[in-house]
């Protein structure tokens, strides 16, 4: 009698397991941007100078910058701090950089899609992992504990 539970138990834990599976992958891909050329295009890359270096800190909106965009001098803020007045940066900003924007480091954002898919597939993996290891520990305590002492 014992044996017809824990196999019962097997049939509902591994089915479960492998929706979990599924589920995460599919959750792990699903609103990723730029993947596939989704959204290409939305940021532009440009080479910048550092204008006025922000300390980094508690509370810092990051280092000015100038850069020249469509033949004018656009000023804008970038997402980092501590870069010495003069350097030159590169950085991704909008592709229609009009009004206030925060530009970025070239190898971020939606241009950087690759290393955010893996990434995230990474941390799938490992969930993944240890869900399966959870279910694996509760197979193995059920088979050890419910066996009939000889």
């Amino acid at each position: 009698m014992g044996r017809r539970r824990a196999a019962a138990s097997v049939g509902l834990i591994l089915p479960t397991l492998m929706v979990m599976g599924v589920v995460l992958v599919a959750a792990s891909w699903w609103p990723l941007p730029g993947v596939y050329g989704r959204e290409a295009g939305t940021l532009r890359s440009v080479s910048a100078t550092v204008v006025e270096s922000a300390p980094c800190g508690s509370s810092t909106a990051g280092d000015l910058l100038e850069m020249t965009v469509d033949g004018e001098k656009v000023r804008a803020r970038y997402d980092g701090c501590g870069h010495s007045r003069g350097r030159q940066l590169r950085v991704r900003i909008p592709a229609d950089p009009a009004g206030k924007f925060t530009a970025l480091p070239a190898g971020s954002g939606e241009g950087n899609s690759g290393a955010d898919l893996r990434t995230r597939l990474s941390w799938v993996l490992v969930t993944l992992a240890g869900v399966a290891g959870g279910g694996y520990s509760l197979m193995l305590r059920r088979w050890i504990f419910d066996r009939p002492s000889a």
